[in-house]
């Protein structure tokens, strides 16, 4: 049993829980000695910078070494020489440091995405069934996303950590190319009138067959990969090409 702190309010010195009790309840070591009411120290603009990036690169590592879930606090903020109650001044939880990784390597992700699929072909409708394979083969394959396929529980762990809003609106940049994209295809008269950033949402529902991938059986699942992309460009596309026809 910790022994009695002699404040009521403090930090653990050795796990930097914030206690609201004589006890330190997080840290199972003895002969505790708790920091009174220290709280973690402001950073200046530049270290707060740097702190950042070790703490990203911190968490990279730790989620490809142990996963999401047992991942700890303590693991990435060792590394960036700070006290775990400072992390908290940086990012909400794991879960948005984890989204944090993986939005800074979307841009490459991205690239990838086109590549595959616009870059291949003029065609739209094929472009937009490569890529939605594309977007498959990258959850399936990348060693970040796989986080998550390996242990379907971190998803929801995931889910319940993010703000989704938040992401939305830093995302919007990196999806550029694919809305100028969409974009000029409408304006082709090659797809349905609507929003793009909305149709680019709708794309994404592709990533519900790899999410689910191991609730149904593998001949199924691939023929779903195989069938679903088709039905969704028809979807997008038959209709504008069959008024185009008319016109």
């Amino acid at each position: 049993m910790a022994s009695l702190a002699l404040v009521i309010h403090g930090y653990c010195r050795l796990c930097s829980f914030d206690i609201l009790c004589r006890l330190c309840i997080l840290c199972d070591r003895k002969d505790l000695r708790f920091t009174g009411l220290t709280m973690p120290r402001a950073f200046k603009e530049e270290e707060k910078e740097k702190i950042r990036v070790k703490l990203l690169e911190a968490g990279r590592a730790c989620f490809l070494r142990y996963g999401l879930k047992k991942t700890t606090i303590e693991d990435v903020v060792g590394p960036a020489g700070i006290a775990k109650s400072s992390f908290y001044l940086f990012f909400e939880s794991k879960e948005a440091l984890y989204v944090e990784v993986v939005m800074a390597e979307m841009p490459v992700m991205m690239d990838r995405l086109m590549s595959a699929s616009f870059g291949k072909t003029e065609d739209t409708r094929e472009a937009l069934i490569l890529l939605m394979k594309a977007i498959v083969h990258e959850i399936e394959t990348n060693e970040l996303t796989r986080i998550l396929l390996d242990d379907p529980m971190e998803i929801e762990r995931l889910v319940a950590g993010i703000d989704f809003k938040a992401i939305l609106q830093s995302s919007a940049a990196m999806f550029a190319p694919l809305y100028e994209e969409i974009r000029r295809a409408q304006e082709r008269g090659e797809m349905i009138e609507g929003n793009p950033q909305q149709i680019i949402y709708s794309l994404g529902l592709i990533k519900l067959l790899p999410v689910n991938r191991d609730r149904v059986p593998k001949d199924l699942y691939d023929a779903m990969l195989n069938f679903a992309p088709q039905v969704i460009a028809d979807g997008l596309t038959c209709p504008a090409q069959r008024k185009k026809e008319t016109t």
